[in-house]
């Protein structure tokens, strides 16, 4: 039953295993206050990665009921996640009820009140939750194995005027030596007109 499901969820995560490695790029200028995590960020980006993540759960019970041809009963469950979590339960076609309505609980408080919010650990935990769940039902195999990478060039001449040397940066994600996620610019060092 592998869809866009699958690619969504592998997608998801390269982008938590990039926002959880945020501060590396730094290390590559060998600058070592730049390597200490910001608070700010550490704050938002689980919390972003969280709803996005439900969301992909959400999609996946959605895809899951439609391809297998089943009716929710509109009388007795709602339209929502909570609605299928619980359809799906009552189908005996979920491993991890309570799991599930745990994070559909953190999700909402996460959208809804604004002193909520999710930690690296949590989203880590939930994640695996919900990627057995995705593998139970059908849409991802085994899990990717995603490590951060990050390098940078030698300096070079890069032939623009009034520009010293130039360096070139890549950072990513890589799974099994191949990159599949990747970002890169130029840092140039301009001449001094003093």
């Amino acid at each position: 039953m592998k869809s866009h499901i699958h690619s969504a969820w592998n997608r998801f995560l390269q982008e938590m295993e990039l926002a959880k490695n945020y501060h590396m790029p730094y290390l590559l200028d060998g600058i070592g206050a730049a390597t200490f995590r910001n608070p700010l960020l550490d704050f938002l980006l689980p919390s972003l990665l969280y709803v996005n993540m439900v969301a992909i759960l959400d999609e996946a019970l959605i895809r899951f009921i439609d391809v297998r041809g089943l009716t929710v009963p509109k009388k007795k469950y709602r339209n929502s996640l909570h609605g299928r979590i619980e359809f799906l339960n009552d189908k005996l076609s979920i491993d991890n009820y309570s799991e599930l309505q745990s994070i559909r609980d953190l999700r909402n408080k996460l959208a809804h009140e604004v002193s909520e919010h999710a930690t690296w650990e949590t989203l880590d935990a939930d994640s695996n939750t919900i990627d057995k769940e995705l593998r139970h039902l059908g849409f991802v195999g085994e899990r990717k194995d995603y490590k951060y990478f990050g390098e940078r060039s030698a300096m070079y001449d890069c032939g623009e005027p009034n520009i010293l040397s130039a360096q070139d940066y890549h950072f990513g994600v890589k799974h099994d030596d191949q990159v599949t996620m990747e970002f890169s610019f130029t840092k140039k060092i301009h001449k001094s007109n003093g």
